[in-house]
Protein backbone atom coordinates (compact mmCIF):
# COMPACT_ATOMS: atom_id res chain seq x y z
CA UNK A 1 0.00 0.00 0.00
CA UNK A 2 1.37 3.42 -0.86
CA UNK A 3 0.57 6.91 0.29
CA UNK A 4 -1.60 9.17 -1.82
CA UNK A 5 0.32 11.40 -4.25
CA UNK A 6 -0.51 14.50 -2.17
CA UNK A 7 1.08 12.95 0.94
CA UNK A 8 4.19 11.76 -0.85
CA UNK A 9 5.02 15.07 -2.50
CA UNK A 10 6.93 15.33 -5.76
CA UNK A 11 9.00 12.19 -5.12
CA UNK A 12 6.22 9.82 -6.09
CA UNK A 13 4.51 7.18 -3.98
CA UNK A 14 6.38 5.97 -0.90
CA UNK A 15 5.99 2.36 0.16
CA UNK A 16 4.74 2.08 3.74
CA UNK A 17 6.67 -1.15 4.10
CA UNK A 18 9.81 1.02 4.03
CA UNK A 19 8.53 3.95 6.07
CA UNK A 20 7.27 1.95 9.05
CA UNK A 21 10.58 0.14 9.73
CA UNK A 22 12.45 3.44 9.24
CA UNK A 23 10.14 5.18 11.70
CA UNK A 24 10.60 2.37 14.22
CA UNK A 25 14.38 2.48 13.77
CA UNK A 26 14.38 6.24 14.36
CA UNK A 27 12.22 5.76 17.44
CA UNK A 28 14.51 3.08 18.85
CA UNK A 29 17.69 5.05 18.20
CA UNK A 30 16.39 8.44 19.38
CA UNK A 31 14.41 7.19 22.38
CA UNK A 32 16.93 4.51 23.23
CA UNK A 33 19.78 7.02 23.32
CA UNK A 34 17.85 9.31 25.69
CA UNK A 35 19.13 7.60 28.82
CA UNK A 36 22.74 7.69 27.62
CA UNK A 37 22.29 11.35 26.68
CA UNK A 38 20.91 12.11 30.14
CA UNK A 39 23.90 10.36 31.71
CA UNK A 40 26.33 12.66 29.85
CA UNK A 41 24.25 15.83 30.28
CA UNK A 42 24.11 15.31 34.06
CA UNK A 43 27.84 16.05 34.13
CA UNK A 44 27.00 19.68 33.28
CA UNK A 45 23.44 20.29 34.53
CA UNK A 46 21.48 19.55 37.70
CA UNK A 47 18.77 16.93 36.99
CA UNK A 48 15.60 19.02 37.17
CA UNK A 49 17.19 21.95 35.31
CA UNK A 50 18.23 19.50 32.59
CA UNK A 51 14.67 18.22 32.24
CA UNK A 52 13.21 21.72 32.38
CA UNK A 53 15.52 23.24 29.76
CA UNK A 54 14.99 20.31 27.44
CA UNK A 55 11.22 20.48 27.43
CA UNK A 56 10.88 24.25 27.69
CA UNK A 57 12.94 24.52 24.51
CA UNK A 58 10.84 21.89 22.76
CA UNK A 59 7.60 23.53 23.93
CA UNK A 60 8.62 27.00 22.77
CA UNK A 61 9.63 25.64 19.35
CA UNK A 62 6.37 23.70 18.94
CA UNK A 63 4.25 26.63 20.12
CA UNK A 64 6.00 29.00 17.70
CA UNK A 65 5.67 26.52 14.83
CA UNK A 66 1.94 26.06 15.40
CA UNK A 67 1.30 29.79 15.78
CA UNK A 68 3.18 30.44 12.51
CA UNK A 69 0.91 27.88 10.83
CA UNK A 70 -2.12 29.87 12.02
CA UNK A 71 -3.25 27.73 14.94
CA UNK A 72 -5.18 29.55 17.65
CA UNK A 73 -3.54 30.10 21.02
CA UNK A 74 -4.60 27.59 23.69
CA UNK A 75 -7.46 28.52 25.99
CA UNK A 76 -6.97 28.96 29.73
CA UNK A 77 -8.44 25.50 30.30
CA UNK A 78 -6.05 23.95 27.76
CA UNK A 79 -3.09 25.70 29.46
CA UNK A 80 -4.25 24.33 32.82
CA UNK A 81 -4.61 20.79 31.48
CA UNK A 82 -1.25 21.00 29.72
CA UNK A 83 0.37 22.27 32.93
CA UNK A 84 -1.06 19.38 34.94
CA UNK A 85 0.06 16.86 32.34
CA UNK A 86 3.46 18.54 32.05
CA UNK A 87 4.07 18.37 35.79
CA UNK A 88 3.28 14.64 35.85
CA UNK A 89 4.98 13.60 32.61
CA UNK A 90 7.90 15.98 32.44
CA UNK A 91 8.44 17.25 35.97
CA UNK A 92 8.00 14.00 37.84
CA UNK A 93 8.41 11.54 34.97
CA UNK A 94 11.47 12.87 33.18
CA UNK A 95 12.80 14.93 36.09
CA UNK A 96 12.89 11.92 38.39
CA UNK A 97 14.63 9.86 35.71
CA UNK A 98 17.32 12.55 35.47
CA UNK A 99 17.54 12.63 39.28
CA UNK A 100 17.77 8.84 39.50
CA UNK A 101 20.44 8.51 36.82
CA UNK A 102 22.83 10.27 39.20
CA UNK A 103 22.49 7.23 41.47
CA UNK A 104 21.72 4.21 39.27
CA UNK A 105 23.04 2.70 36.05
CA UNK A 106 21.32 3.59 32.78
CA UNK A 107 20.42 -0.12 32.46
CA UNK A 108 18.39 -0.08 35.66
CA UNK A 109 16.83 3.20 34.50
CA UNK A 110 15.71 1.54 31.27
CA UNK A 111 14.29 -1.46 33.13
CA UNK A 112 12.41 0.68 35.65
CA UNK A 113 10.99 2.96 32.98
CA UNK A 114 9.90 -0.11 31.01
CA UNK A 115 7.52 -0.83 33.90
CA UNK A 116 5.35 2.11 32.77
CA UNK A 117 3.03 -0.02 30.59
CA UNK A 118 2.49 -2.32 33.57
CA UNK A 119 1.41 0.67 35.67
CA UNK A 120 -0.79 1.94 32.83
CA UNK A 121 -2.53 -1.44 32.67
CA UNK A 122 -2.95 -1.45 36.46
CA UNK A 123 -4.39 2.09 36.51
CA UNK A 124 -6.75 1.24 33.63
CA UNK A 125 -7.87 -1.81 35.61
CA UNK A 126 -8.63 0.36 38.61
CA UNK A 127 -11.06 2.18 36.30
CA UNK A 128 -12.64 -1.12 35.27
CA UNK A 129 -10.73 -1.72 32.03
CA UNK A 130 -8.56 -4.70 32.94
CA UNK A 131 -6.14 -6.01 30.35
CA UNK A 132 -7.15 -9.20 28.56
CA UNK A 133 -5.11 -12.35 29.11
CA UNK A 134 -3.42 -11.82 25.75
CA UNK A 135 -2.55 -8.20 26.59
CA UNK A 136 -1.18 -9.23 29.98
CA UNK A 137 1.04 -11.87 28.37
CA UNK A 138 2.28 -9.26 25.89
CA UNK A 139 3.06 -6.81 28.69
CA UNK A 140 4.97 -9.42 30.65
CA UNK A 141 6.94 -10.63 27.61
CA UNK A 142 7.84 -7.04 26.73
CA UNK A 143 8.98 -6.25 30.27
CA UNK A 144 10.96 -9.50 30.46
CA UNK A 145 12.60 -8.59 27.14
CA UNK A 146 13.83 -5.27 28.52
CA UNK A 147 15.29 -7.06 31.53
CA UNK A 148 17.03 -9.65 29.32
CA UNK A 149 18.49 -6.92 27.10
CA UNK A 150 19.96 -5.18 30.17
CA UNK A 151 21.25 -8.19 32.09
CA UNK A 152 24.88 -7.54 31.18
CA UNK A 153 24.75 -3.80 31.86
CA UNK A 154 25.28 -3.89 35.63
CA UNK A 155 21.79 -3.49 37.04
CA UNK A 156 22.81 -1.76 40.23
CA UNK A 157 22.06 1.45 42.06
CA UNK A 158 20.73 3.10 45.18
CA UNK A 159 17.32 2.57 46.73
CA UNK A 160 16.40 6.27 46.41
CA UNK A 161 17.29 6.11 42.71
CA UNK A 162 15.18 3.01 42.18
CA UNK A 163 12.26 4.58 44.06
CA UNK A 164 12.57 7.74 41.93
CA UNK A 165 12.45 5.61 38.77
CA UNK A 166 9.38 3.67 39.85
CA UNK A 167 7.66 6.94 40.80
CA UNK A 168 8.62 8.36 37.39
CA UNK A 169 7.09 5.36 35.61
CA UNK A 170 3.89 5.72 37.68
CA UNK A 171 3.66 9.43 36.82
CA UNK A 172 4.04 8.69 33.11
CA UNK A 173 1.30 6.10 33.35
Amino acid sequence: MSLPASASGARGPVDERVLIPLALLALYVIWGSTYLGIRYALESYPPFLLAGVRFLGAGVLLYGFLRLRGMAAPTARQWRNAAFTGVLLLGFGNGLVCFAEQRVSSGIAAVAVASMPLFAALFAGLYGQWATRRETIGLLIGFAGVIVLNLGSGLSGSRIGALALITAAMCWA
